[in-house]
């Protein structure tokens, strides 16, 4: 499988500076927020997030879930869910993509039973078509009205590519 460059390196680190800069400035990234970063995608993000943000002496947390199987789409998968203390907290989820939604209203469900304070979902890339509940708080860096798949800046293709400094389509013809 082949890639073709959609969001060029350039392109991202734009948007990401942008995006973490203005959340920045409106409160919702602070030196008390508690991260909680989705596997594996979201860890690519959320390691570049951080370094925007300085030294953050910040709480992390990493979670596990997932509601697709290569390139289609599932039930949600609950792989790892650590004990956390969010009563009170402004919390931030990072992840690499809001694709169907899925993933994001499921870790909501949960995370709401915490009790915390405020909640904000941060991801690389949103599809514009879509469609969340309108308590959950979503920011994100790109938003993209195709129906490609991406690869790259976290995102993967059953695995490959998760570490392309751009993000990429899969284009299924494509050979290297």
């Amino acid at each position: 499988m082949g890639y073709k460059v959609k969001y060029t390196t350039a392109q991202v680190n734009e948007a990401m500076d942008t995006t973490v800069s203005r959340l920045r400035n409106e409160g919702v990234l602070t030196s008390d927020t508690v991260y909680i970063v989705l596997m594996n995608g979201g860890t690519w993000f959320a390691s570049h997030v951080f370094d925007r943000l300085g030294e953050p002496m910040n709480e992390v947390h990493y979670v596990k879930l997932h509601s697709y199987d290569g390139q289609s789409s599932g039930d949600i998968h609950w792989d790892y869910l650590p004990t956390m203390e969010l009563t009170g907290r402004d919390v931030v989820v990072l992840d690499d993509i809001c694709d169907t939604g899925k993933t994001d209203m499921a870790l909501y469900a949960y995370l709401q039973s915490l009790k915390p304070q405020s909640m904000a979902f941060l991801t690389l890339l949103k599809r514009t078509s879509t469609k969340l509940p309108s308590e959950i708080r979503l920011y994100s860096c790109i938003t993209d009205d195709s129906a490609d798949f991406f690869v790259g800046c976290g995102l993967d293709d059953n695995g490959q590519g998760r570490l392309l400094p751009y993000v990429g389509v899969v284009e299924k013809n494509c050979v290297f």
